[in-house]
């Protein structure tokens, strides 16, 4: 603080007053004998004792792991890795204690009696035999009966839901609301009458248009037919006997587009087709295509262009609600993109993804802790001895000669080879080499710091050896022992990871992020089933980037020069 500050001149002020205070209260130090002999009994008082405060006097007011802890919670990074490094490892163990959740190594299989039915805004229902509802069946379901669970839209109201046979007359159905399930409704339909229709509240909607829509890419010219509504007028009713309801909306330079309809089999029985403007909809034109000519050759109307492939005027036949059980021919639920019921889909015998995943994570942690916690214990000891007692040198320096220059990789797979593949094996295996590398490092920090003043005191005092090693020179070491043990975590599952991609990890009944990777990894050429590799690899890059940036940072915060 500058001589010229402020404040340094009140302070000033303030402690020369105070002296002149001492002064004036407290007697000189060098009395004459007869102000000796003015001194009273009352003017004393006894000063007693405290053993307590006396041991206090002679430390400082420094904690060691109370500045280490306050160092670590300054990097805002490592706190938030902490924090989701917590909740990931927490949540692996409770996982299987929350509701509705599959055993992670059971098979699973479409329903044998239900099928839900879920309608979107665009009309177009899906049908699953994966139970998408809570609790027990709505009611009891006969022997020719398939009970139907049916979810729309807000925007449709209380749906119309109407059966038939194959090509026969259709009959309303009424739908009753689930209790246990407000978005649901469900209705038992006889398998006679399997063919269902849904119409909105208004009718205005439906999952079933006797109609096919027709739509052109500009870019390389190609035609797609769909059953799903995309005009947005009334759809026509009264269309022709043996005749299909044709909606096209062919690219600008077509112009009012020729159509040419013709059997599958015979191509030059073509029947040309007239096509009207849609009321409502620009660049929409409908048309009446024999049911028996559904294949259509389509070209501009000047006919200089041609549509690159041909279209399809044949509709589509209404939800056939049956069980998946009997039309699958594995019945079990395969390769299941992530929905609502399997958070991350399912893999190529029906198990649910979730909880493998989980349950594998629970594994691959258990491994890691198990063998960094081992790996700490014996190269600790191990490093201890070696750099403090002398006479150990040259025996633990050919134990890490013989280990150290056999590859960790060999001495895994032979380990995995030799014993049978378990979660036991994979420990031992990792064990067997793991410590070595921290119990050298520890020896040459104990070689850097054994002789300093502090342990030559030590020793002359005759402190035990024990005791020296346990509290002059461990301590010394807490920072690199907590990052070698935080690294140690991330390594075991990834040397866990390559076994498995060898074909030496675990049995395929113990799910492990090393297991479930492996098998992603084949799929990986697959676009629709690369989510059994990337969700993995995102679990494990999250554990293994969480437990190195935490161990660096404690590392770091329990250096005590960095105490300051």
């Amino acid at each position: 603080m500058s001589k010229f500050s402020p404040k340094e001149r009140v302070s000033k002020k303030l402690e020369a007053s105070q002296e002149e205070a001492l002064k004036k209260a407290l007697l000189p130090d060098d009395l004459s004998e007869d102000q000796i002999k003015e001194l009273t009994p009352d003017r004393f008082e006894l000063a007693g004792y405290d053993e307590a405060a006396a041991e206090r006097t002679g430390y400082s007011n420094y904690s060691y792991w109370g500045a280490t802890v306050r160092m670590f919670f300054k990097n805002k990074t490592a706190v938030a890795m902490l924090i989701i490094m917590l909740t990931l490892v927490i949540f692996t163990f409770i996982q299987p204690m929350l509701p509705n959740q599959f055993d992670s190594n059971v098979v699973n299989y479409y329903d044998k009696q239900a099928v839900w039915i879920t309608v979107d805004e665009d009309s177009v229902s899906k049908m699953e035999g994966i139970k998408h509802t809570k609790g027990d069946y709505a009611v009891e379901i006969g022997e020719n009966e398939t009970l139907a669970y049916v979810r729309v839209p807000d925007s449709w109201g209380d749906p119309h839901v109407f059966v038939a046979e194959a090509g026969g007359e259709r009959e309303e159905v009424t739908l009753t609301k689930d209790p246990k399930n407000p978005d649901w409704s469900y209705v038992l339909v006889n398998r006679d009458k399997a063919y269902m229709y849904i119409y909105s509240e208004d009718m205005q909607k439906t999952t079933y248009y006797q109609a096919v829509w027709i739509t052109m890419n500009a870019e390389n010219l190609g035609v797609y037919s769909s059953s799903t509504k995309q005009t947005s007028s009334d759809v026509i009713e009264d269309i022709p006997e043996g005749k299909t309801l044709v909606y096209i909306q062919p690219i600008e330079s077509f112009g009012v587009p020729k159509i040419v309809a013709s059997a599958f089999n015979n191509g030059s029985d073509g029947e040309d087709v007239e096509l009207m403007p849609v009321d409502g909809d620009d660049g929409w034109y409908y048309g009446f295509v024999p049911a028996e000519k559904y294949i259509l050759k389509i070209t501009s109307e000047d006919g200089t262009q041609k549509a690159l492939n041909k279209g399809m005027a044949k509709v589509t036949d209404p939800t056939q609600v049956i069980p998946l059980y009997e039309t699958e021919m594995t019945k079990f639920i395969i390769n299941k993109s992530p929905d609502d019921v399997f958070w991350f889909g399912t893999n190529d015998i029906g198990q649910d993804l979730w909880a493998r995943m989980w349950s594998g994570t629970r594994t691959s942690l258990e491994i890691g802790i198990i063998v960094a916690a081992i790996e700490a214990v014996i190269g600790i000891l191990a490093g201890l001895l070696w750099g403090y007692v002398r006479a150990l040198d040259w025996l633990f320096t050919e134990i890490y000669n013989l280990i150290d220059n056999i590859p960790t990789t060999i001495v895994l797979i032979l380990a995995s080879y030799i014993m049978r593949p378990s979660m036991k094996t994979i420990i031992i295996a990792m064990s067997i080499t793991g410590w070595i590398g921290l119990a050298r490092f520890i020896r040459n920090q104990v070689l850097i710091i054994r002789d300093r003043d502090f342990n030559l005191a030590s020793r002359c005092l005759g402190t035990p050896t024990g005791k020296i090693i346990l509290k002059n020179l461990l301590p010394q070491m807490v920072s690199v022992v907590m990052l070698r043990m935080a690294l140690a975590i991330p390594g075991a599952i990834g040397s866990e990871v390559f076994l498995a991609y060898i074909g030496l990890g675990l049995p395929i009944d113990t799910p492990s992020l090393g297991n479930l990777i492996n098998k992603g990894r084949s799929l990986m050429m697959a676009p629709t089933l690369r989510y059994q590799l990337i969700i993995p690899a995102i679990v494990l890059s999250v554990i293994t980037i969480c437990f190195y940036l935490v161990g660096n940072a404690f590392a770091d915060a329990a250096d005590p020069r960095n105490h300051v």
